[in-house]
């Protein structure tokens, strides 16, 4: 006997909840806050950014970031650090 599986299967995602909050700092410390996003896709398409889920987990931890940035504008945190990301759960 064979089952039809009907709808989605467990624990898949949906778009009712914004996932990702992001803040953007300029030079001058002045807060530009670039808003809130369902997927890394949307915040790329809306804020013409090239972030990618790695890109995304190093700037939230900060994790290989080259915190003496010895690579001077080379370095991550010279082109990232600016960019503060948050992990939400907002509903739409």
């Amino acid at each position: 006997m064979t089952t039809q599986l009907k709808g989605r299967p467990k624990g898949s995602q949906n778009q009712k909840y914004l996932k990702w909050d992001i803040t953007i700092f300029d030079k001058e410390n002045k807060t530009f806050s670039g808003g809130k996003f369902i997927s890394i896709k949307a915040l790329n398409e809306e804020l013409n950014m090239k972030l990618n889920a790695d890109y995304v987990r190093r700037i939230m931890t900060r994790y290989r970031a080259d915190e003496t940035m010895r690579n001077k504008e080379n370095s991550f945190l010279a082109r990232y650090g600016h960019i503060k990301i948050e992990k939400i759960k907002e509903p739409i």
